[in-house]
């Protein structure tokens, strides 16, 4: 159980999607609110090959331009960090997650059904597998 008077420290994956990006407007709002730290997240997924330069190139990218956009809307610089890892990214988010003592996790949802469901999601793999409260941002949630 969270310690009511800990600060709220929030593991925000990012992969570029609408979906992130709706997840990272919820999570920007609930830390002004409650002074709270994020952690920025990129993984890179296996994808048959090494990890390469311009892979991390690319994931640094992205985490400068969300990370530029939360200080413009006021969150405080020296809140934010980020971090890129490699593999499975339920695993890594998981495993984010507790190793850097984050309270909760925010994510997006593709707001699959059938058997796209079945299949599995990153986001329902976090939701069935994390010990971190997941709060996930349906795709038309509107805020």
């Amino acid at each position: 159980m969270d310690n009511i008077l800990s600060p709220m420290k929030i593991l925000l994956p990012i992969d570029g999607s609408e979906y992130s990006k709706r997840a990272a407007q919820v999570a920007l709002r609930i830390a002004k609110l409650h002074s709270g730290q994020i952690l920025l997240l990129h993984v890179i997924a296996p994808s048959g090959q090494e990890r390469k330069k311009w892979m991390v190139e690319g994931g640094e990218k992205l985490l400068q331009v969300y990370r530029e956009s939360m200080v413009n809307e006021g969150l405080d610089e020296a809140s934010i960090t980020t971090l890129i890892e490699n593999g499975d990214p339920a695993d890594q988010i998981i495993d984010t997650a507790e190793i850097k003592g984050v309270n909760r996790i925010i994510m997006g949802t593709h707001g699959k059904t059938g058997i796209k469901k079945l299949a599995g999601s990153v986001t329902e793999k976090v939701l069935r597998n994390s010990k971190v409260l997941v709060l996930g941002v349906p795709p038309n949630y509107e805020i």
